[in-house]
């Protein structure tokens, strides 16, 4: 408890009263290594594990490899903390000391590869151990594994029902991948069996609102921001739940809530904007969508929404200044067909026609961008044609 509290000198008292009734007690040694490596010692502490290696059986040697990975975490030495870890489950495959820690060491020291192989071994000498399951589920979601990683979360909340961390880790996972009503299941999961917190609720309802169950999406929303009135996700997931379904009025006050809480999601600024353009507050709209350029200048689609705005409003000159702008940041093809469309809309065929074709050169789904930004386009006899050179359509 005193090393927990970081209060290591006062523990080593104790130790050394320990110490005297039981002078080879192993939990005292071990004990007493933690403490002097968390004071600074960790030359001492890793020559007494030496020792005790020496007259160590092969549970307590375990013991000893999961105190060195200790110190070698005290001394941010994660591939030798790793190898302690290793060296304890070699010895003891069931050391649950051991697959506790081995998660954070294999973040730190980016072994993922070597994580799967050691999980591997563990689950084929127990294959019901729920933190080799969900070891091996990060470690597949490192290495761009992802079905793997959500069926081996599963695996470990299967074994043990009163494990959390698989549920939530298993539903962020489904989340990722898109597979909203999997990842409903998971947390429905948390609910039934722990107590629910914000973000629990926030997950739900950002799921409804993707499976386009807007009322369900709001109600858990709505718990969310109750529990947490300064959860900034909450109240801008049920703005866009409001322009889901064009209240705007609604939607702009709930992401001027969201604004209020965290001012530098690019986002929310979009998002406000689009809600203001719609309710005809203009000057609003543009104030916002200029503030979303300066806080993500690098993200596409702040600018394009700008420029967007720009030609919907007939103010075409000024998204051209707008897109040139945007070149000091970013290259992209949303951008390149903002420009070649600004550049039609002002009947300048000339400039527009050779930088569309050479767009659709390097990339002839190119034209879906145009279109989703200026629709009319679409009945442009010279972009047709030129469409058609490409795609057949």
């Amino acid at each position: 408890m005193l090393i927990r509290n970081h209060q290591e000198a006062r523990a080593l008292e104790v130790l050394m009263k320990a110490e005297a009734l039981s002078p080879n007690d192993l939990k005292v040694q071990l004990l007493r290594v933690e403490a002097i490596a968390h004071l600074g010692d960790t030359t001492e502490a890793l020559a007494v594990l030496e020792r005790l290696k020496t007259v160590a059986d092969a549970s307590e040697l375990a013991r000893i490899y999961v105190m060195e990975a200790v110190v070698y975490e005290c001394l941010e030495y994660y591939d030798q903390m790793f190898f302690a870890l290793k060296a304890a489950l070699e010895v003891d495959f069931s050391n649950t000391q051991a697959l506790e820690r081995l998660w954070l060491c294999v973040e730190l020291s980016k072994k993922f590869d070597e994580s799967i192989e050691l999980n591997e071994y563990v689950l084929d000498n127990d294959p019901y151990s729920y933190l080799a399951w969900y070891n091996l589920g990060h470690s597949f979601a490192f290495t761009g594994q992802y079905e793997k990683a959500v069926e081996a979360y599963e695996y470990a909340y299967l074994i043990n029902e009163n494990f959390e961390f698989a549920y939530r880790d298993c539903a962020e996972m489904c989340f990722e991948l898109l597979q909203y009503e999997q990842a409903l299941n998971c947390y429905f999961e948390v609910l039934e069996h722990f107590e629910p917190d914000a973000d629990l609720y926030m997950r739900i309802g950002q799921c409804y609102f993707h499976l386009n169950r807007i009322k369900e999406a709001r109600n858990n929303l709505s718990r969310a921001a109750i529990m947490d009135s300064m959860n900034d996700e909450a109240f801008y997931f049920i703005g866009m739940c409001y322009a889901q379904e064009s209240d705007w009025n609604n939607a702009a006050l709930f992401f001027e809530k969201a604004i209020d809480i965290e001012s530098r999601r690019e986002e929310y600024f979009i998002h406000i904007a689009e809600a203001y353009q719609h309710l005809d507050r203009i000057e609003e709209a543009e104030e916002h969508y200029q503030e979303a350029t300066e806080i993500a200048p690098e993200q596409v689609s702040c600018w394009y929404a700008y420029a967007k705005f720009l030609i919907i409003t007939n103010r075409v000159k000024e998204a051209f200044e707008v897109l040139k702008e945007a070149t000091d940041y970013i290259l992209s093809t949303e951008l390149s067909c903002a420009r070649i469309a600004s550049y039609l809309l002002v009947n300048n065929a000339k400039k527009a026609l050779p930088k569309f074709v050479a767009l659709l050169e390097e990339d002839p789904d190119a034209y879906h961008s145009l279109f989703l930004l200026e629709p009319s386009l679409k009945e442009n006899t010279a972009v047709r044609s030129i469409v058609s050179t490409f795609v057949q359509v």
